[in-house]
């Protein structure tokens, strides 16, 4: 059984990291996406990842294996709302966020390790959207990505019509209710006991 190690990413070194696990996953998956953005090298980041926390996990050799980000108070926009049309009105901006760049390597992603993975990053998504008073999350997500979250008690619902993105293929623009996701994972609850997400 691999020992994944969980943390927020914190120092530019591990945050350069992780831009270059990203560029790595990309490259992979959407090369075409890197193409048409014009990034150069081997390092992938945008506008929205100064307006985010970021969290990783570490294999047993301390190397990102998965990623993910959460972006709120965006004065820049959000890249589900940047990227195509739905009504955004009933969500509060200073209530709204974005958890986006949710990657895992391929060496890892069995449903075993999947589920370890998206387990630590539920929590840590929750704790941080409580401490960030966020009550609604984007996602702009493939259907057979959508469904998987669904599976692993992450509860995103389509807001919008499905959209043909020109880079990245078929996406529906949706939401996930911070407190839809408690429900659906009891164990949250002891974090509030903890009171875990307090500042």
């Amino acid at each position: 059984m691999i020992n994944f190690t969980f943390l927020e990413v914190t120092d530019k070194e591990l945050l350069d990291k992780v831009f270059a696990f990203r560029y790595q996953v990309l490259e992979e998956v959407y090369p075409k996406y890197l193409q048409e953005v014009g990034i150069i090298g081997v390092k992938e980041y945008d506008k929205y990842d100064s307006y985010a926390v970021h969290f990783a996990a570490l294999n047993e050799e301390k190397k990102v294996c998965a990623t993910v980000r959460l972006i709120y108070h965006s004065p820049v926009g959000y890249p589900t709302e940047n990227s195509t049309q739905f009504d955004n009105s009933k969500f509060e901006r200073d209530k709204l966020g974005e958890m986006s760049r949710i990657f895992v390597d391929k060496k890892y992603r069995s449903i075993k390790n999947t589920k370890i993975i998206i387990q630590a990053v539920k929590e840590f998504m929750y704790v941080k959207m409580m401490q960030k008073g966020i009550e609604y999350t984007y996602g702009y997500l493939e259907e057979s990505f959508l469904r998987l979250l669904k599976i692993y008690k992450m509860p995103y619902h389509p807001v919008g019509s499905i959209h043909e993105d020109e880079n990245l293929g078929l996406r529906y623009p949706c939401i996930l209710y911070t407190e839809e996701l408690s429900t659906a994972n009891p164990e949250f609850i002891k974090l509030r006991e903890q009171k875990k997400y307090e500042i």
